[in-house]
């Protein structure tokens, strides 16, 4: 063999061999972050976005510092740094939006009620055999409150004049009788023709219906035409007038007694939450 064959032959072999030397896998962690990156600006419409833009932020973090300490052994930082950009953008703009829907929920002149500790978890107050409303509580009757729950044995899905708000789904979800420190009677309200509250055009769940003779007797309303709301599956918000009836059940079984309708609301705003705090 002349010696040009065999340079060129050595030429070629080199050559293999460094391109097989020169391979960098890219690593799994870039994709992965690339997609939790992408999969993150949800936040920016949702709070579950939020918390995987959490977690999307976690993951690009943790991809960048293992490219970076692979001495080169695997490559795709600009793509794990682009998922890592994508997540943090993502939790500061749905912390942002967040924060913003949790300061302007509550309509002007109502104060926000937690359901669960203001309400629910105060019970009542036995003296010789008779509920009172606990102070706490009572200082809110005759106001208008926000408060959160979850509609209960709901069978129509429209045109609600009156339902049950609980304080969680447990019943809801899983059935049971709740006690009547965990559910709000709400009953929403009818008007005068052209006093529609407007409140009520801020939720676009809720319609309007114009009562016979026959349903404005049967529903008690004062006016005619009457607020209605779809219902929904999952927490719900609802502004309106808090009342209690301490004497509610009173002279009937002691079962009776115990799952009394004692909480009401005259509401006129029922809509989805826009935060779940």
């Amino acid at each position: 063999m002349s010696e040009q064959v065999q340079q060129a032959a050595r030429t070629w072999s080199d050559a293999e061999i460094g391109d097989d030397f020169d391979y960098v896998p890219v690593s799994p962690w870039a994709p992965v972050s690339l997609v939790t990156g992408a999969l993150s600006l949800t936040a920016l419409i949702s709070l579950f976005g939020l918390y995987l833009a959490v977690f999307g932020a976690l993951v690009g973090v943790a991809a960048v510092l293992r490219i970076r300490s692979s001495l080169g052994t695997v490559k795709g930082q600009p793509m794990a740094a682009i998922g890592l950009l994508l997540a943090s953008i993502s939790v500061v703009g749905g912390g942002y939006r967040t924060a913003h829907a949790y300061r302007h929920e509550v309509p002007e002149g109502f104060r926000r009620v937690h359901f669960p500790r203001e309400i629910a978890d105060q019970q009542f107050v036995y003296i010789n055999g008779k509920r009172k409303i606990p102070a706490e509580v009572a200082d809110l009757l005759g106001k208008k409150v926000y408060l959160k729950g979850f509609m209960w044995a709901t069978q129509d899905t429209e045109g609600l004049t009156r339902f049950i708000l609980l304080k969680d789904n447990g019943e809801c979800c899983f059935g049971g009788r709740p006690k009547s420190h965990d559910f709000i009677t709400v009953t929403l309200d009818s008007y005068a023709e052209g006093q529609r509250p407007p409140l009520a055009s801020r939720a676009s769940g809720m319609s309007d219906k114009v009562l016979t003779a026959e349903e404005q007797q049967a529903l008690g309303a004062k006016f005619p035409n009457q607020l209605t709301t779809k219902a929904f599956v999952g927490m719900v918000a609802v502004g309106g007038i808090l009342q209690a009836d301490p004497k509610a059940g009173e002279g009937g079984e002691q079962a009776d007694f115990e799952f009394a309708p004692v909480y009401t609301m005259n509401a006129e705003l029922v809509e989805e939450v826009w935060t779940p705090f």
